[in-house]
């Protein structure tokens, strides 16, 4: 990256993370999200946060650079505050990434917020009135990066021309109550291709905006780009090469997925990040050993 492009500094118990220092995008982990996944829905409505930290631990060892942390569940409303704050320090007992904290309740990451070691990033805000006037007041005040969703009260854009509006729009808003630009990254979000011809083409087109005209970090979460086709962890990936070749910084991804991991670890070794490709070689024989050949019978 250019040196005049802004750093967001993620910082955990004992590791530090630069997103945009690296043509490698920053992996944030999704794993600790209960949306769609039933062991989750039962271990936070259990209290069970050793299957927390376990989910946390085996998404650092699979390689992800931080870690998502959303605790949100229905019916469970009023305990999510106490469930944030009881994730969050499971997870930093274990793990020593920096956390994303993720929750539509806007209470609910500030009582994360208080607890939380390092500088965690907010995710999110969104270029509604509502969610402007809640969030970001909230990373001003606790002095930690905000991630902006390019929808308004109209939903997600299907296409890129009003999304980069909305990109704006949040970074104008953040700037205005004295936010820096190492301080925020906006998510131009991703539409099923499957039913939105243009929603691959809108996301791309977005990251290269708010990458060259609005100079901003940039996060995408993959999935929703492969809804409803075949072969999804290989659209995803695919997606993802596109993405950094447009110039987008991290994502919010799977680290187990290892077409994904192929991928980050693809764009390290063709930049030079990686030297001489040891990350690289590491990863293919560790996952992609080669087939044992047949013995010679004599």
């Amino acid at each position: 990256m250019s040196t005049d492009f802004p750093i967001v500094k993620l910082v955990g118990t004992k590791k530090t993370v630069l997103v945009g220092a690296t043509k490698r995008p920053i992996l944030i982990g999704e794993r600790i999200n209960p949306t769609n996944r039933k062991k989750l829905i039962e271990a936070i409505k259990a209290k069970d946060w050793a299957y927390i930290q376990n989910e946390a631990k085996s998404q650092v060892a699979a390689g992800a650079d931080c870690l998502d942390i959303n605790v949100g569940v229905p019916g469970e409303d009023e305990h999510e505050k106490a469930n944030m704050i009881a994730a969050i320090t499971a997870v930093q007992e274990v793990v020593d990434v920096p956390l994303s904290l993720d929750s539509s309740n806007p209470a609910v990451i500030e009582q994360g917020l208080k607890v939380v070691k390092g500088i965690p990033m907010i995710n999110s805000t969104t270029g509604e009135e509502k969610r402007l006037s809640a969030i970001l007041p909230l990373a001003k005040q606790y002095n930690v990066p905000v991630l902006g969703l390019a929808l308004d009260d109209a939903g997600i854009p299907a296409q890129a021309p009003k999304r980069m509006e909305i990109a704006k729009k949040i970074a104008d808003r953040a700037y205005k109550i004295g936010l820096e630009p190492t301080q925020l990254l906006i998510d131009p979000l991703a539409l099923a291709c499957a039913t939105s011809p243009e929603g691959g083409r809108a996301s791309l087109d977005t990251i290269g905006y708010i990458r060259n005209t609005l100079k901003l970090n940039t996060s995408i979460g993959l999935s929703n780009i492969s809804f409803g086709m075949p072969e999804r962890p290989r659209l995803n990936a695919a997606f993802l090469l596109l993405c950094v070749g447009q110039g987008m910084t991290s994502f919010i991804g799977n680290p187990m997925d290892k077409d994904i991991q192929f991928a980050v670890k693809s764009v390290g070794l063709m930049w030079g990040e990686d030297k001489y490709g040891m990350n690289y070689v590491r990863y293919c024989k560790t996952n992609f050993p080669a087939p044992e050949q047949p013995k010679k019978v004599a």
